[in-house]
């Protein structure tokens, strides 16, 4: 029996853990089976036959991807120079049993590999959540908010976006229309603009020279026709029809909801990417990449039906919107045409068409047309023919010249 005041001394035992590795000498890729002791201080090494080694926590970097099932990868610089000695450990407990031996040696280590794991599940919750958000952003959020905008932006301010989008498009001023244009187009735009009394906007209407068969409308009342159009119109009502068109694009303001959908896209990409100077710069170049931009297919959509309804609404026959309608599309089929014959393809014009209904910002023509001849069942009174007393012909085979 031992006595009371006797006390019995234990001595305290040293945890040690031990694990096999492959060791790399750094020297060559020769693989070396080596024993690993874990200590309080340090890692002890036996290689082969060799002596023991030991590597001071202080030396070794830990090389992990943080996966709980990767391999622990342990390097030592050999001397001043780059290359390292290596130590690969298969077993999985290493890193925590580890820890449990030595805490305070082997937090850094231990923290560096959970961040790895960490910044794994981060990044593969970014790649699985933010595309769908973008999407949602794109599709719903930019649209809700260029539309919001667009309607409390100031028509003094579309009009001198509109001014800087034509200088810059044009690179040149546009004369005003001669006198007699000048009143043809008034009578017109007039007669059109009547349905819509209470509207901001004092339209300008320009007749480009060129041979383009095209017309624009700019944010703020401007409108550009250029003469190739003009010369394939055979009555006033086939111009009626495009002026009816651009309108509504000013009316519904798509330029302007276009600049502002391309502003917010370019600052969130610029956001998305760090460049705080490419926000800057997005709001600073928007006036000059306006040209760049073309309406949506539900934009041109929008302006047929509303050009039509202006026309119905104006009393003009909705034929001539129609007629000039079929016309661009048979301009469409021609310039398709001349490409496929500039490039050698005989099956261009087949070609092209179908995937233009998908990929063009332009309804199809046959499309285009179609919806045309259907809404103008809608009318319900004799159309009155428009400026009946006008030589159009004689308009449009000498530019600029009317005779009556």
């Amino acid at each position: 029996m031992i006595p009371a005041d006797r006390h019995i001394s234990i001595p305290m035992q040293t945890r040690i853990y031990e694990f096999e590795a492959a060791y790399f000498d750094g020297k060559s890729a020769v693989r070396h089976v080596a024993k690993i002791r874990l200590t309080p201080h340090g890692l002890i090494l036996t290689i082969a036959q060799h002596s023991e080694r030991t590597w001071p926590y202080a030396s070794i970097r830990l090389n992990h991807s943080g996966g709980a099932r990767d391999p622990v990868r342990l390097e030592r610089p050999l001397g001043s120079g780059s290359a390292v000695e290596t130590l690969v450990i298969e077993d999985a407990r290493f890193l925590e049993q580890a820890h449990d031996i030595a805490p305070g040696a082997l937090v850094p280590f231990l923290h560096r590999a959970r961040n790895k794991v960490l910044s794994r599940f981060l990044l593969l919750m970014a790649l699985l959540f933010i595309p769908p958000f973008l999407y949602v952003v794109w599709t719903v959020g930019i649209p809700a908010m260029t539309d919001s905008v667009a309607e409390n932006v100031p028509v003094a301010w579309e009009e001198k976006l509109g001014e800087t989008v034509l200088k810059t498009m044009i690179h040149s001023s546009l004369p005003e229309p001669d006198p007699e244009m000048k009143q043809v187009l008034d009578e017109i735009s007039g007669q059109l603009l009547h349905t819509f009394p209470n509207q901001p906007y004092t339209f300008k209407i320009y007749v480009h020279p060129g041979k383009m068969v095209n017309a624009m409308a700019l944010p703020g009342g401007t409108i550009v026709v250029f003469q190739g159009l003009i010369n394939i119109t055979a009555t006033p009502e086939e111009l009626a029809g495009v002026l009816a068109h651009e309108f509504q694009h000013v009316l519904l303001r798509h330029s302007t909801r276009g600049i502002i959908r391309q502003l917010a896209t370019s600052a969130l990409l610029a956001i998305l990417v760090g460049d705080s100077n490419g926000v800057m710069n997005s709001v600073l170049g928007a006036a000059g990449q306006l040209e760049s931009l073309h309406f949506s297919r539900s934009m041109e959509t929008e302006a047929d039906q509303g050009g039509m309804k202006m026309i119905l609404a104006a009393g003009i026959d909705p034929a001539g919107m129609v007629r000039i309608f079929e016309k661009l599309q048979k301009e469409e089929r021609r310039l398709l045409a001349d490409l496929a014959n500039a490039t050698g393809d005989a099956e261009l014009e087949k070609k092209i068409p179908e995937w233009m209904k998908y990929l063009s910002t332009h309804p199809a023509g046959e499309d285009r047309v179609a919806l045309l001849q259907e809404l103008s069942r809608a009318s319900t009174r004799e159309p009155q023919p428009l400026l009946p007393k006008l030589d159009w012909q004689s308009m449009y085979r000498e530019p600029g010249k009317i005779k009556n």
